[in-house]
């Protein structure tokens, strides 16, 4: 049985400067059709794009306030 494509996905908030960064939230999200994960997400309305993908295999998203 192959594993689902999905992938674990953090969103930050991010004060201009990079001083303070808030996580906001967590989610399991999908992975595009390729296995990647998307340069994009949508959390709560608004747009998050991609930081970078840590070594425990989260995604992490941000939005610059």
């Amino acid at each position: 049985m192959e594993p689902p494509n999905v992938c674990k996905a953090r969103f930050d908030e991010v004060v201009t400067g990079g001083h303070r960064r808030v996580t906001v939230g967590v989610e399991i999200r999908d992975r595009e059709s390729d296995g990647s994960i998307p340069t994009a997400a949508w959390f709560r309305g608004e747009e998050y794009r991609l930081d970078i993908e840590n070594e425990a295999g989260v995604a992490v998203y941000v939005r610059r306030l």
